[in-house]
């Protein structure tokens, strides 16, 4: 039997199941956000209502076209083609702009109320004429909405980017690769938050009513969960496509407009790129299937809100090159929201992890969360007061806690044991996991500790207790240069080593670049090479990878 959500009188409900697990979700990404923020803006006033004007007017313009990307999913379809749109229109408004009013474009000057009308206009009918080619190249002429929206991705672009060279060079003589807008009320309408958010849930509360209390609503359902069945039953299957993919694309060219004027130019070669991605993702985070019948706009609007809370929390946690981690943090999170949107439905009694592809799958998910943490923890951990500037879990160590722990998971999950049993095993690995983490980071130190002490004794050294910290000393011993190359990944976890003693030791230049290492974790400050081969170039090359350090006996000779 069909869960209720699953049939077109299932959306009727304002919020089903899964909008309340996104909304438990968006509370549960901004408390993480604000316990990880080593500022803590969330807990700043100041900083709180500047996050959330972001928020707010990000998730508008991203939940405007999601929420055309929906109606398309829902309808059975795909559109591939948001972002160039959106890169489209802005150019198309730009240009009507600087066409009807050139002078007052060029001088920086207001257009005055009837361009920008005229702007606006054109625009919107010109996203209406994007959603019928698209609906005429699916229904008539037979071509997959894949490929055809996928031929709008790739051409929209360039054409827009040929239509700004053609625009700048007739009316200012030579050619732009963009067209720059400064009237002030034009901005307004993307650099304001409450505009957009108007828009947004002005189209958000028509659309719901749409897709909810209306025949097309319904229609367009019935479409998306079987389209041989709907037109069968007399539903005009054709012009159902057309308009989702209008309104698709006309929701696409309002969301252009609002982001030119938020950036106050039309340059398509970077507006827009890859938003069709986050529009789909959004709608299915919200709970759209991508087999189409299945979906809400409140789901929608929520997983748009959700997305854009994640990226702003990535945006703070992590601070430096966030944008480096956003698309794989952002497409992780995605594909969890999804998979769990399907266990949570009719498909629960799966088997996800049966038989040798089910393993392959485990080791691949092993990799991944093991990669991720390596890659990305160790940056959230650096600086937070709970562990400081130089946290005890380095990149090993947490990927192999990730690795371990999500092995552990899965594993229970391909068991055919009972659900509650699953749930305690994995409340105890996540459990066994916490407590793993913490006892590795106050362990780790007295472990590295002794490490070293064992390393420096086997070499024939000591330890030595100074005025401000440890001293290893090593004068005398016939350790050379890979002695010390070892030494130096051991001793660079001493945080109180102050003074390294090398006189009348083997070592040369070459082993000034192994001490690189002592500048993570350690406090090296003073270094004697007396009677060694290290020479007043292998000294200096010291200071520049250890500024701190005052390098004593350089050039005196070999032992």
């Amino acid at each position: 039997m069909a869960e209720p959500h699953l049939t077109p009188t299932g959306s009727l409900r304002f919020l089903r199941r899964h909008e309340f697990g996104l909304l438990f979700a968006l509370v549960a990404v901004f408390l993480l956000t604000a316990v990880l923020d080593s500022q803590h803006n969330y807990f700043r006033p100041a900083g709180l209502g500047g996050s959330l004007q972001d928020i707010t007017r990000h998730t508008s313009l991203l939940g405007i076209y999601a929420i055309g990307a929906a109606i398309v999913i829902i309808a059975g379809g795909i559109d591939l083609s948001a972002g160039s749109v959106i890169a489209f229109s802005g150019t198309i408004c730009a240009s009507i702009m600087l066409l009807l009013a050139p002078e007052e474009m060029l001088k920086s000057e207001p257009v005055g109320f009837g361009v920008i009308a005229a702007a606006i206009g054109g625009t919107l009918l010109v996203g209406l004429l994007i959603g019928s080619l698209h609906a005429w190249l699916i229904t008539m002429v037979g071509l997959p909405p894949f490929i055809a929206t996928l031929a709008t991705l790739v051409g929209l672009r360039s054409f827009a980017r040929a239509i700004v060279a053609a625009v700048t060079q007739a009316v200012q003589g030579g050619s732009s690769s963009q067209i720059n807008v400064a009237d002030p009320s034009f901005r307004d309408l993307g650099r304001t938050v409450h505009i957009p958010l108007l828009v947004f849930l002005a189209i958000a509360g028509l659309t719901w009513l749409l897709m909810s209390r209306t025949v097309l609503g319904r229609h367009l359902h019935a479409l998306g969960g079987n389209e041989e069945a709907a037109r069968l039953s007399g539903i005009r299957t054709d012009r159902l496509k057309w308009f989702a993919y209008c309104t698709s694309a006309v929701l696409s060219s309002i969301a252009g407009i609002l982001i030119i004027g938020l950036e106050s130019m039309a340059k398509p070669q970077d507006q827009g790129v890859g938003y069709e991605l986050q529009a789909i993702a959004a709608a299915v985070v919200g709970g759209c299937s991508l087999r189409g019948g299945v979906g809400t706009i409140p789901g929608t609007v929520l997983g748009a809100l959700f997305m854009r809370t994640v990226i702003d929390g990535i945006n703070k946690v992590i601070k430096v090159s966030a944008e480096v981690y956003e698309g794989l943090i952002v497409g992780v999170v995605v594909v969890f929201a999804v998979a769990f949107s399907q266990i949570e439905s009719a498909q629960r009694e799966r088997r996800f992890f049966a038989g040798r592809l089910g393993l392959v799958a485990m080791l691949n998910l092993t990799i991944i969360a093991a990669a991720l943490a390596a890659l990305v923890v160790p940056g959230l951990l650096r600086g937070h007061r709970l562990f400081g500037d130089r946290p005890n879990l380095d990149a090993k160590y947490l990927a192999l806690l990730a690795g371990a722990s999500t092995l552990a998971l899965l594993v229970v999950v391909r068991t055919n044991w009972s659900g509650r049993l699953k749930a305690a095993l994995a409340g105890a690995v996540a459990v066994a996991v916490i407590a793993g983490a913490v006892a590795l980071e106050r362990q780790l130190p007295a472990w590295r500790y002794a490490a070293a002490v064992r390393a420096v004794e086997q070499a024939g050294g000591r330890f030595v207790e100074v005025r401000d910290g440890h001293a290893v000393d090593l004068s005398g011993t016939a350790i050379g240069d890979p002695e010390i190359r070892r030494l130096a990944r051991d001793l660079e976890h001493i945080t109180d080593l102050t003074e390294l003693r090398l006189g009348g030791t083997r070592v040369t230049d070459a082993s000034m670049n192994d001490l690189k290492p002592l500048d993570r974790h350690a406090s090296l400050r003073r270094l004697d090479v007396s009677n060694t081969a290290v020479t007043r170039t292998g000294a200096r090359r010291v200071n520049r990878a250890l500024p701190d350090v005052d390098v004593t006996g350089a050039g005196t000779g070999g032992p």
